[in-house]
């Protein structure tokens, strides 16, 4: 019976060790932080860009991935959440900059994660700066697939495909 006990908390172990590191570290598609950094990159005048995603059992959204480390694994800003709630973009001054949170997909009507895009002002009016916005963010949602979109966020900030 010992021996039987051994092997089958070997077995648990190595069952949920690979699922850690299979749903928790990498996504099926690219991975989320790297999509954000090489996202920003190709924008000059976006000073920060993050998705948002609540994991399973957490009390509320957090940054899975940004180009601002401090937020990374942080919480997620009420407007952050409230675009989250409502379907809606919603749009922040931030001095010379404007920050556009928009959600990211639907699932059962429901909004599951969203992306933060904060874009510098300067020679755009605000409905541009808000349409270049949401192109960063629909850029973004697209190359991440269902990374951080189906509920797959970890209480670590890491995004993972279900």
């Amino acid at each position: 019976m010992r021996r039987f006990s051994s092997a089958l908390v070997v077995t648990l172990a190595a069952l949920l060790g690979g699922c850690a590191s299979t749903c928790c570290g990498s996504c099926s598609s690219p991975d989320a932080q790297a999509v954000v950094e090489a996202i920003a990159k190709a924008n000059p005048d976006c000073t920060r860009l993050t998705v948002h995603c609540t994991p399973a059992g957490a009390a509320g959204p957090i940054a899975c991935a940004s180009t601002a480390p401090a937020k990374k694994g942080k919480p997620s800003d009420p407007e952050d959440v409230k675009a989250m709630a409502t379907g809606q973009t919603v749009v922040l001054e931030e001095g010379d900059a404007l920050d556009v949170t928009v959600p990211i997909r639907a699932k059962d009507g429901k909004f599951l994660s969203a992306c933060g895009v904060t874009l510098k002002t300067a020679g755009m009016s605000r409905d541009q700066v808000v349409a270049k916005a949401t192109s960063i963010a629909k850029d973004v949602e697209a190359k991440i697939g269902d990374c951080c979109t189906e509920g797959a966020c970890c209480a670590d900030g890491a995004c993972c495909a279900k």
